[in-house]
């Protein structure tokens, strides 16, 4: 069951319309608490998950916070605790850290220790159940196949469980055009059809049809957990477990 879905398409001028990101940055002994946005994100993959924690003035689209002496974010679960760790990248600055815990209802604790304000604003969250995919598995599709997606049915409270597609086509130049199409499916059904006829990207002209594209799924179990309150309006803690599929051929003709 279908509840809705999107096409997208992979290009530099579309990533910088919809990221959110900005190229500007400001430090946080300059900006107030209520002040700084953040989005938590927790990511487990069943090997180990990875916890990014990004900080802006605002709104998703204020400048980068870059946190000051004195100021620093750490995670929590169980026993072990990490400070994170700053990554800068094209147009983005978040702070990091990995853990090796993945089992549902780990528990997730954020803490932005803010010195000059003498405060700690705490964020947590649980990990859902871990994804298991039965199919798609390797195997090649024609452009206008009906592909059946299954997995393992979970009953988590307060979870979405998203289907994310991409394929990769050569184009007649020799470069790559990678796009997608992302659908929110019920998890209690533990099935879904994904109608190749109704994705858009297939139809690009500059494809070279004599080559197949590289596909895959991907299932994401999502769930949403508590932002301190002193946070941005806006602001978000989520927990995400994800599955990849074995990667299969899409033939254009």
């Amino acid at each position: 069951m279908k509840v809705r879905s999107k096409y997208y398409i992979a290009s530099l001028l579309s990533i910088l319309a919809v990221s959110g990101c900005s190229s500007e940055s400001t430090t946080s002994n300059v900006v107030k608490t209520e002040g700084i946005w953040t989005e938590i994100r927790i990511t487990a993959n069943g090997e180990r998950a990875r916890v990014v924690s990004e900080f802006n003035l605002n709104s998703s689209t204020g400048a980068n916070i870059i946190l000051t002496t004195g100021d620093k974010v750490q995670a929590t679960v169980g026993s072990e605790t990490k400070q994170l760790t700053m990554d800068e990248d094209f147009l983005d600055i978040d702070y990091q850290g990995y853990f090796s815990q993945t089992a549902k209802d780990t528990k997730f604790k954020l803490e932005l220790f803010r010195e000059s304000e003498n405060e700690t604003l705490v964020s947590e969250v649980k990990l859902p159940t871990p994804v298991t995919i039965y199919s798609p598995v390797s195997s090649s599709f024609k452009r206008n196949s009906d592909i059946l997606v299954e997995w393992q049915p979970a009953s988590d409270e307060g979870t979405q469980l998203v289907l994310q597609f991409t394929a990769s086509c050569t184009t007649n130049t020799d470069g790559m055009t990678t796009f997608g199409h992302s659908a929110e499916m019920d998890d209690k059904q533990g099935q879904y059809t994904l109608l190749l006829s109704e994705i858009e990207g297939f139809d690009d002209t500059t494809f070279d049809k004599s080559k197949p594209c590289e596909s895959r799924v991907t299932i994401s179990r999502i769930r949403t957990g508590n932002t301190d309150s002193r946070f941005k309006s806006g602001s978000s803690i989520k927990a995400i477990q994800e599955k990849e599929s074995e990667e299969f051929e899409i033939t254009l003709n």
